[in-house]
Parts: C-alpha cells; structure tokens; sequence
C-alpha cells in the first residue's frame, strides 16, 4: 500500500481519492477579491463554466460547462454512495468547493481533505496558494492566466477559450493531485487530525446560526458614535480635530506635535512614529497629562479601529442574508502555529472579546458583537469552556505538583496566589460583605489571577506593568500611587518563587531547542518530560505528548546564543512554554470535538477552549451535563492533568 493510502486507512477514509476543482463566472464587480466565499457561491450570479476531476491514478478529465457538471455529479453521487460516500474528496480550499457541491448539489461530502489544510499543519504561516505551495513541494507549474476568461459565462467563450480554460484547470488538477500524495505521509495523527479538519469544515458548510440584524444595525450607529466621541470633545477645547488630521499619518503628527513631544521607535528606514494600538508610545499619550494629549490619542485609535469592528458586522450580516439568516462557523483549521483554529471568511469569530479584568477589558460593544449570534427557535446554545486550561496544562507539564493538586482539589488558586502576594487572605468576596471589603477582595484575587493567567510564559515586570496601566479598572489605582512598579516587581518575583518548576520547566525547554538546533545530528534528541525535541531538514521538532508535532523551520542559535526560526527572530523558555501549552490544550479539545461528534452532538461553534452545541429547549438541561461529561474526559496521554469544565445555556451567544 502507498504511503498515502495508509494514511487514509489509519484515518478510517477511503482509499479511492477524488480531486475536484470548480471553475466559475466572475467579473469586475462579482469576484472573490470583493466578496466572501458565501456571497459569491450563493449569488444568482454564479455559474459553473467547468470541473476539473481526477481520480488518483487515472486520467484527469475536464466537465465543460454546467450541464455536463451537472449531470457528471449527479451520476456520481448516486453510483458512489450518497454524499460521495465512498470517495475521500480533495480540493484545495474547501470552503470554495465544497460549498458549491453543498449549496447547487445538495452534496455534502462526508470524508474531505482540503490541501490548504495540510499545508498549514507542516507550517501554518507560510502562504497557501496554489503557486506558491506547487513552487515548494516541486510540483507542476500552474499555467495560464484567469483573467482572460473575466466577464466571460461558458456559452460565451469561444473554443479557444473553452481550450484554454480545460488545459487550466486539468493543469491545476494535475498539481494538486501531486500536493495531496506528497503532503498526507507528512501530517500527524491522521485518525485525530482528517477527522476533525473534516468536521471544521461542515461547521460552514452547514448553517445553524441566526444573526440578529436588528441588534447588528444599532451596534454599527454605535460604533460610529463611538469613533466621532473624541472628536467632538476635541472641537469643544478648540482642537481642529477634522476626519483628516486624525487619520492621515502625516497631518497627526503635526497636530499631535503642537501639544507634546511625539513618541518614536524604529523603522526598517529610521525613526518612525510610535502610534500602532500596541506601540508603548500610544498607551503613554493615552495617559499622558493633558486632556488634549489623551483625547487626540483616543481619537485616533478608534478611527484605526472602529472601522474594522462595523466591517465584521456587516459581513456577518451579508452572509447570512445569502443564506437565508443563517451562518456557519468560518474557522480555519490549524490557523496557527500551534493547530490552535483562527477565524476565516474577515469575520474571526475567534475573536470576540471577552470581559477582561473588572468587565472593561473589552469595550462593550465589542463584546456585544457575540450577542448578535442567536439560537434558531426552539433551541439554546450549550456552551461548555475548559476552565483554566492553560494554567493547567501548564502546571501538569512542569511537575509543579502542589498546584497540580490544589486545581485537582477545586481550590481558588487565584486566591492562594494572592495570599501569598498580599501577606493577608484573600477570597472570593460574599454579596454579605461590606462594600469597602468586597471591593478590596476583588481587587486582590484580580491580581492573584492575573499573575497565575499571566506569568506562566514569563512575562516580566515592565510588561505586567504596562498592561496594567493600560486597563481602565487598574489606571486608576496606579496613577494615584496605590500600586506601582515595585509592586508588579513584588508579584513576578513572588510567582517565579513559589512556583518555582515552572521557571525551571520554561529554562529545560530553551536548553533543549538550543541543544538539538545546535547539533543538528540527526539522530540526536533531547527530552523534557513529557516532550522531545529533535532537528530534521533544517527544523527543529518538539513532539507533544499526544503524538502530533511543533515545527519551527528555519531554526538556528545566532551568534550571539539567541534562538530563531523563519517566523520569529528571537524565541526563549518562555515563548516555546506558551507554544506548547497552548498546543497540548488544543489536543484535549481536539479530541473532545471528536468525541461530541460520535456522541451525535450538534457542534456550531468553537473558539479557544469552548465549545457551542445547538440543544432542544426541552432537553437542554440533560444534553448540557452530558456534554460536560464527555468533555472531562482526560485523554490516556495527558493522565492527571486535572480538567474541569464552566457550562451554561443562553438564547445569544455570550461569554
């Protein structure tokens, strides 16, 4: 058997492999480049010109036009199983595809491999176009240019044409035949992994969730409210805040300039202005003495900003118009190095924002953006949220057992940090405790949790600082001089004491990467319980400990002893700690998925460590507790790691 056959055959898949690519009508105002994949797929518009198909091992064929599509299909599903059961389905990009096959076919198929996706799991941020991943596999050279067929429907193209348009995409089918038999031998897990960027993928193919377009509409007056606000204080003080002075670069720093120094940092060409919402020098101004100062800051990172947040409402309001009110979750399967999902489609509906410390982190109406997501009549959202399972997951793999057991015992561990921290106990506060008291609790236990939830990367004092002063609850309390710097001094070191494995677990992984990149011998590696680290092919590999993999290409110790690899120039112990954290996390989830999809669980959403299942209203108090249950499940790899769940039900998606 091929190697890619077995791949398949571990994965449960059949080994007859079909390659599907659809070529269709576009045109100067109705293409891709303007619309979403769903808008464009479900326009009375669209129009198949072709189907370029290929069964792996034989001839590829080309389907000209719609009819004979059409026909083609339609014989196929029924000769082949319903559903095109009996074939393992690749394309690449899917979510184009697939849902021409689900929307004009009624053809969802049951076992898909999308190459993007097997792509992405050998190095996520690499590019993903057909080009680009033909240059670096040694495939076959895409040929021809689209664009001569822009504007033109399959009845309107001459032979020529139709010639050239079949040698186009037989040559693509040609390629991506070659992707999926080189790339398949390479991926890990096949039995976790094809199965669950299968199921990612049905999450979009399958529409379950309604938007709210009345609640959609007064979120966008709000936020462009929200983006004239610091303007309309601006002109009260007598500051020409005009829509151009604030947005062009150029005219912003002449206008900023007139009241305080400008902040600067480096450019690829020199000094540059220091105002990405991110640049130390912008949260500065934010805080900066004059009000004048702190409002032409504010101004201009909500012009930035605010934009963005009305564009994604609006998209996922046009999509679900295109399908009659209801949208499917965009995720992109393995969207980040560590195979965590990121969000597709500009909507990211893996981003949504959440509370944050004291319930501002998020400005609210960014947060009421999940609101607009509503359960279909008749059912509620399951929400089930891995508590703290970074934290967790974090402890378990360094061995540091006392907090290991304090979150297996159910105890309030922010709480004990803060104890330690403050030198006085700290709790939950009680709605029976004085005013005065349950505000100082609440405060404390904040920063109890935010050491534990933010210094096991090691992040140090000068960054714990800054996020502070940047959150709206804390400023105030250091600009008064309640906390200051030697305090988050006092709470880093405090942590890096007491959980003292964990520093040693974020130094054993530096040393480890370093030791294997440096000597790149093959055939050595390095283990730091429960992971190993090894170098092939100019890459250094961590292997997780639920068999899949991290990869950094491009992996190399500078000169000067510091690490690197193609996507970051500077990694260390604590950046690789996060690294594997978060993908060890992602594996529980991973296989959680898995098991509510046997369980016939109706999953329509996941975002980090949530999961959201769609529940009869009738039944969903007893649904609710069993998709809890399923996912406390421990796998067998990650035994003691203490797992615990937070679940609801709600009518609207919320936090």
């Amino acid at each position: 058997m091929t190697p890619w056959k077995e791949v398949l055959h571990r994965a449960g898949y059949p080994t007859t492999v079909i390659v599907v690519d659809f070529e269709t009508f576009f045109s100067k105002d109705y293409t891709l480049k303007k619309m979403s994949t769903v808008e464009y797929v479900c326009d009375p518009r669209f129009e198949i010109t072709g189907l370029g198909v290929q069964r792996i091992g034989k001839k590829t064929l080309f389907l000209p036009g719609p009819d004979t599509t059409e026909k083609w299909l339609l014989r196929l599903n029924t000769e082949w199983g319903p559903m095109l059961s009996n074939f393992t389905v690749v394309c690449q990009n899917s979510k184009f595809d697939c849902l021409i096959l689900k929307e004009h076919f009624g053809i969802v198929p049951k076992y898909t491999i999308d190459l993007i996706d097997l792509d992405r799991m050998w190095d996520s941020r690499a590019r993903h176009n057909l080009k680009t991943m033909a240059e670096r596999w040694d495939a076959p050279t895409p040929k021809g240019d689209t664009m001569q067929f822009k504007g033109y429907r399959w009845d309107d193209m001459s032979p020529e044409m139709r010639k050239d348009l079949a040698d186009y995409c037989k040559n693509d089918v040609d390629i991506e035949a070659h992707l999926f038999q080189k790339l398949l031998p390479l991926i890990p897990n096949p039995e976790i992994e094809l199965p669950l960027a299968a199921q990612t993928l049905r999450l979009f193919l399958n529409p379950q969730i309604k938007i709210d377009v009345e609640l959609g509409e007064k979120l966008k007056r709000d936020m462009r409210l929200e983006v004239l606000k610091p303007r309309l204080e601006l002109r009260k003080l007598g500051v020409p805040a005009s829509k151009t002075s604030i947005s062009k670069n150029k005219k912003f720093v002449e206008l900023l300039g007139r009241y305080t120094d400008v902040p600067m940092k480096p450019g690829k060409n020199g000094l540059i202005p220091a105002l990405a919402k991110d640049d130390a020098g912008l949260r500065t101004l934010q805080n900066h003495r004059l009000q004048e100062v702190r409002l032409l800051a504010d101004a201009r990172q909500k012009m930035k900003s605010w934009p963005l947040h009305i564009a994604r409402v609006d998209r996922l309001m046009n999509q679900a118009k295109a399908r009659g009110g209801l949208i499917g979750a965009p995720l992109n399967f393995y969207g980040a190095h560590t195979g965590r999902w990121s969000g597709g489609e500009k909507t990211n509906l893996q981003n949504l924002g959440g509370r944050g410390r004291g319930g501002s982190g998020t400005h609210r109406l960014i947060q009421q953006v999940r609101n607009i997501l509503v359960a279909p009549p008749g059912y509620v959202f399951g929400v089930v949220d891995y508590a703290q399972i970074e934290a967790r997951m974090l402890a378990w793999m360094a061995g540091q057992d006392d907090l290991v057991q304090g979150f297996a015992n159910g105890e309030d561990i922010y709480s004990a940090f803060a104890t330690t921290l403050f030198g006085a106990p700290v709790r939950k506060p009680k709605e029976t405790d004085p005013g005065p008291v349950k505000k100082l609790l609440t405060i404390r236990r904040g920063f109890g949790k935010d050491g534990i939830l933010g210094c096991g990367y090691g992040m140090g004092n000068n960054r714990f600082y800054e996020r502070c002063v940047a959150n709206d609850d804390l400023r105030p309390m250091f600009n008064s001089g309640q906390y200051d710097w030697d305090f988050i001094d006092k709470l880093i070191k405090t942590y890096r004491r007491k959980y003292n494995k964990i520093t040693k677990f974020w130094k054993g992984l530096e040393k480890a990467w370093r030791f294997v990149t440096k000597f790149t011998n093959e055939s050595v590696a390095h283990s730091i319980a429960p992971l190993e680290f090894y170098h092939q092919g100019g890459a250094t590999f961590i292997n997780l400990p639920s068999g899949r993999f991290l990869r950094y290409p491009q992996a190399r110790v500078k000169r000067d002893n510091k690490l690197g690899y193609r996507w970051n120039g500077n990694i260390w112990g604590g950046f690789l700690t996060e690294n594997v954290v978060q993908a060890a996390s992602r594996d529980v989830m991973g296989e959680a998925l898995l098991r509510l999809d046997a369980a016939k669980f109706n999953i329509v959403l996941h975002v980090h460590d949530e999961i959201v299942c769609l529940f009869k209203k009738d039944q969903a108090e007893e649904d609710l507790e069993e998709m809890s249950r399923i996912m406390m499940v421990v796998p067998d790899w990650a035994d003691g790691l203490p797992v615990a769940v937070d679940a609801k039900l709600c009518e609207r998606y919320e936090k």
